[in-house]
């Protein structure tokens, strides 16, 4: 990483605790813009506000759910960042622009790239195809409907089976799943993520 390419750098108390630590990174190597989001900070209170924030099956976007905290979160670092992406991307005609997280993060960042493909006009009208994400590990943030909609866009790792998985089912459950369903992971995991 050159230090140099750092566009910019907010740390908590520039995100006055409205999302994680995040930068803006010019690779000239690679022709990408980047936005990287930080995961959860274990020390910092106002990250678990973020992820304590949601509303289950209340909060609406383009027609499926996503998790309420990582969504404000999100939009908040479109509406700080915005100008400087479209800045960027004038600049760099060429440049892909790529979101990447991590946890925490990660549902962020793939909630930044939905924000963002629903408001292309406020940069510049880039093209899809010019726009991508990756996120590891993400928190769960969206309904199936949504993940399979901008899967050609948002692409997710995920090493093992998540074991906190939301608020919405049991352990038991969830240690069922594991259980039963351990051949289909693979297939499930790329489906829902």
């Amino acid at each position: 990483m050159n230090r140099d390419w750092v566009i910019l750098h907010k740390d908590y108390k520039e995100t006055y605790g409205q999302s994680t630590s995040y930068m803006i990174y010019l690779d000239h190597e690679n022709t990408d813009i980047v936005l990287a989001i930080r995961g959860l900070h274990l020390g910092n209170q106002s990250d678990y506000a973020v992820l304590f924030d949601n509303k289950l099956g209340q909060t609406m976007f383009d027609g499926g759910y996503v998790h309420n905290g990582l969504l404000n979160a999100a939009r908040w670092v479109f509406d700080a960042e915005h100008e400087v992406l479209k800045d960027l991307l004038e600049r760099n005609p060429t440049y892909t622009l790529t979101f990447v997280g991590h946890s925490l993060g990660a549902g962020v960042v793939a909630l930044l790239t939905m924000v963002e493909l629903q408001n292309q006009d406020l940069l510049g009208n880039v093209e899809r195809k010019r726009i991508r994400c990756y996120t590891l590990a993400p928190a769960r943030y969206t309904s199936l409907n949504l993940a399979i909609r901008y899967a050609t866009v948002i692409n997710s790792i995920v090493l093992q089976v998540e074991v906190l998985v939301g608020g919405y089912s049991s352990p038991l459950l969830n240690t069922y799943l594991l259980l039963v369903h351990r051949p289909l992971r693979p297939m499930a995991m790329h489906a829902i993520w």
